[in-house]
């Protein structure tokens, strides 16, 4: 009988927590973070916890990896994590970043004889915890096959991109479509409110018809107004991402990313609108 891989996870943060917890209903899950409480994130679930990054690598044939940016994977990778990783091993990278630092990563694997994966995810911490996360893979359609079940943990719908890459130039581009619809909301209410429509009245009516939409039905449930300020930073965050990434390759983006961030500034004031009694 197959032994099932034991599955490294570094990143236990908002989102990679709950992540982490779903891999380990199915696969030994090994963590590894800087700070002791990051772990509290992993209430009771059975894990074993490692001294450093490389004495994780050592032990585990896939890693993922749910970090801020490219500079926490890249100064990893500086500091040795592919060579303590087996020959053949996985890294399943689920942070958003360049898709050019995302080939750049994949190039160094296939030098140590790693196998890597470009998987960022969307839905953040709500649908990390409801296992209905989406990712858009960018690798190899048989490294996938490979992994598909660990992902699958996590994330409902799994969704090839294309090489290494693509997998974040398809969140990048998710990313903007998500805040540029959010600044048609903004723009949408604020006149809807001019027309004496209660804002909170008309979202309900619009997840019933046309108008309704994703970040719509996320303004005011999953994006409550104690947590608006730090989406909005998110969102801010996003946009130069994805600005930054275009401009890599020559492209004109002004409009959507000045549209986009106009959406960022209006989340606030949007849910806490939505969030008030009815006049």
């Amino acid at each position: 009988m197959t032994s099932l891989p034991k599955v490294g996870f570094i990143g236990l943060g908002d989102q990679g927590a709950p992540m982490a917890v779903a891999i380990a209903e199915s696969f030994p899950l090994h963590v590894w973070a800087r700070r002791e409480a990051s772990y509290k994130e992993l209430g009771g679930t059975e894990s074993t916890k490692h001294r450093s990054p490389s004495h994780l690598a050592r032990t585990v044939s896939v890693l993922c990896l749910c970090l801020r940016d490219d500079a926490d994977i890249r100064q990893l990778m500086d500091d040795g994590l592919l060579e303590d990783l087996p020959h053949g091993a996985m890294i399943i990278n689920h942070a958003t970043g360049d898709p050019g630092e995302a080939r750049a990563f994949a190039e160094r694997c296939v030098v140590a004889g790693i196998e890597f994966v470009d998987a960022p995810v969307s839905g953040g911490r709500p649908g990390a915890i409801a296992r209905n996360m989406t990712c858009f893979v960018g690798c190899l359609v048989e490294t996938l096959a490979r992994c598909e079940t660990i992902i699958g943990c996590h994330s409902r719908h799994v969704v090839h991109m294309g090489e290494a890459g693509t997998g974040q130039a398809a969140k990048l581009c998710n990313n903007a479509l998500t805040v540029s619809n959010l600044r048609n909301i903004v723009e949408v209410f604020a006149i809807a409110d001019a027309f004496g429509v209660e804002p909170s009245s008309l979202r309900h009516a619009f997840a019933h018809s046309s108008g309704g939409s994703f970040i719509l039905d996320a303004l005011g449930t999953k994006v409550t107004p104690d947590i608006a300020a730090h989406i909005a930073k998110l969102n801010r965050a996003d946009v130069e991402e994805f600005a930054t990434a275009a401009r890599r390759l020559g492209r004109d983006v002004h409009a959507i990313e000045a549209w986009a961030l106009g959406g960022a500034a209006g989340l606030e004031d949007v849910v806490a609108r939505l969030a008030a009694p009815k006049s």
